[in-house]
Parts: C-alpha cells; structure tokens; sequence
C-alpha cells in the first residue's frame, strides 16, 4: 500500500521535532455564579424565628391580662363615683376618630422607616405590625412596643436594626408634636382650664422650645454628619436627615383625631360645645403623660388623673372622672378591634 501524502491537516495537527514546546494552556476564568437580582433583606431566619413563635402567645396572653385587669379597674371606679348622664351617640362618635388615628400613626411609622431604608415599605403590613404592636403596650415597662415590631421585620421586608432606630425617631415626634398641639390647643381653652395649665407646670415653655430644636434636628442634619458610632447603633446609612419632614405633620393629624375624641368624650357626660373644645387639649396631653409613664401598662391611671382633674372645673368631678372612664373604654375597644384586625391582615403571607 503506497503511503499517504501529508496532508495540511497533518502539518497543522503534528507539530515538528524541532519546534519548542507549547507555552501551558492558562484555565479560562470560572463563569460568575448567578446573583440574585437586589431586593429588600428578608430578615433573620433561625433563631429570631424560633423566638417569635416562643414569644407570640405569651405577649397575646400578657395584653389581654392587663386588657382585663384595666376594663375591671374601669368598672369599678364607674361603680363608685356619682351617676352620670351618658349620652350614647357621643360614645360611639368617640370611638371614630380613635380608629382612623391608629391607621394614621401606622402610616407615620412607615414614612420613617422608607426615609432610614431608602426604598418603599408595604404599608398595610406595616400599619397591620404597628397597630399589633400598640396593644403591647400595656405591658409594664412598654418594651413590648419596640419588641413586637423588632420580631415581625422580615415580614415588611427590613431587620430588626432598622425597625430599632426607627421606633427612636419615631418617639421624638410623637412625643414632641403631642406636647405642642395638647398645649396649644389647652391655651385656646380659656380660663376655665388655666388651672389644668398651671398644674402641668410652669417649664412647659423651655420644654417646648427643647423638643422643637430636637425636631429642627433630626429633619435637617444629615445623618453622616453623626459620628460613626451613633450611626452604627441607628443603624443609619447612606445620606440625608434621620426624619422625613411630614413626620410630624402626620403625627399633628394624629393627635388631632385625640383632640376630636375627647371633644365627643366630654359632649357625652353632659359638656357645653365651649367646654368640650376647649377641654380637648387635655385628651392630647394624657395619653402622651401615659406613655412616658413606663411602669404603668397602657399609662393606666395617669391619664385617668390628669383627665379627671383637668377637666373638673369645666364639666364637675363626677362628669370628668365619666368623661375619662368613657375615653378608656372606647381607647381599649379600638386597641382590641384593631389587634385582631392586625392579625387577620397578618396572616396574609408577606410580599416577595
């Protein structure tokens, strides 16, 4: 058989004897594994899971004691004080404003936590998680307010870090924007509660100007102006104040629908329309008094005190004391409807 004739495949196949040897072959660089496109932190799993379920039941079991502890106390006083004249329509108009200032105070809670993040927060699920956390309050030392809302974080899409700094700012404004509309309007209230303002204190001013500058603040110093530490426990990034501007205007809705509240409180026990308005500033500054009373659940008797004392000069001790017992008890009805209206919505599963 003759031999083949090289072919050019050969030539290029085989190289010669003399020819060097080939450089080695450099690996080609490993395909980048495929990322997730970015989204929201999904929160921690584990062992904050294995928490939040420990801790559900007891906190649902702690609100209602002192739920039932609080309507017993309720009874009990309107047992023992003086008859009076409650006017039905009044009570159940009480009740209305209560329950649109729950859903505002949720959708402010939200506002603070998109201007922190950056990004949007599903709002029925924060407003669902806010109110839940409201009926923790009444559990002495009002941790469970922060708490509940640190353990349902990944069902809005942020970390407990964040849902921590957030309820910070929060209580500035809630606290400073209370203050200076339950004044202002116990100021327009005429002489007949110059005695509730005076009783308050005469440092209500210099309180006033020190809670305003804090506002000024945190709406318009940027947050990497603080030191690293101060950012790192707020858990602040990027750039830009720590308090969205219409914070405190939504709050001053908020404690307007208190002023309306107690306004339909007072008409209830008998109130001329004069002394319902011009009472209502008390209605702010109670549930404000309440909640920076730590010890006590649900600021339960101090904003029974400050409102029967307040309003006694301009309605009658016993129509005051009714007045105050018709507040908690519509207050408690809102905080118990909206707790299982919260938990309904939560039941929903949370948005990817």
């Amino acid at each position: 058989m003759k031999d083949r004739s090289a072919s050019l495949v050969d030539l290029t196949s085989t190289p010669p004897a003399s020819a060097p040897p080939a450089p080695p072959m450099i690996a080609a660089d490993p395909p980048e594994p495929a990322r997730d496109p970015p989204g929201p932190p999904q929160g921690i799993g584990g062992p904050l899971a294995r928490v939040r379920k420990a801790l559900r039941p007891v906190m649902v079991v702690a609100v209602a004691l002192f739920i039932g502890l609080a309507a017993r106390d309720l009874a009990r006083k309107w047992e023992s004080g003086e008859p009076v004249d409650v006017r039905p329509a009044f009570v159940a108009l009480a009740v209305l404003p209560l329950a649109l200032g729950i859903v505002v105070l949720g959708l402010a809670w939200a506002f603070v936590l998109e201007e922190l993040t950056g990004r949007p927060i599903p709002r029925w699920p924060a407003i669902a998680l806010h109110i839940e956390s409201q009926a923790a309050r009444y559990i002495p030392g009002k941790l469970g307010v922060p708490l509940v809302r640190m353990l349902g974080a990944p069902r809005i899409g942020t970390t407990s870090a964040v849902v921590a700094s957030s309820f910070a700012v929060e209580f500035a404004s809630f606290v400073a924007v209370g203050a200076m509309v339950g004044f202002g309007l116990l100021a327009a209230g005429g002489e007949q509660f110059a005695g509730a303002s005076a009783l308050i204190g005469r440092w209500k001013l210099p309180l006033l100007v020190a809670l305003g500058a804090v506002l000024v603040a945190l709406m318009t110093v940027d947050r990497a102006r603080a030191p690293e530490r101060v950012r790192k426990l707020l858990a602040a990034e990027g750039r830009g104040p720590l308090m969205p501007v219409r914070l405190p205007l939504v709050h001053a809705a908020y404690w307007l629908t208190w002023a309306a509240h107690g306004a339909c409180a007072a008409l209830a026990v008998g109130a001329t329309p004069g002394a319902a308005l011009g009472g209502s500033g008390l209605f702010v500054l109670a549930p404000v008094a309440g909640f920076l009373a730590m010890a006590t659940p649900g600021g339960i008797g101090v904003r029974e005190a400050l409102l029967s004392v307040g309003l006694a000069p301009a309605v009658g001790p016993a129509a005051a004391l009714g007045a105050a017992i018709i507040s908690r008890a519509t207050s408690l009805a809102v905080d118990v409807g909206g707790l299982l209206l919260a938990r309904l919505l939560c039941r929903r599963p949370p948005p990817r």
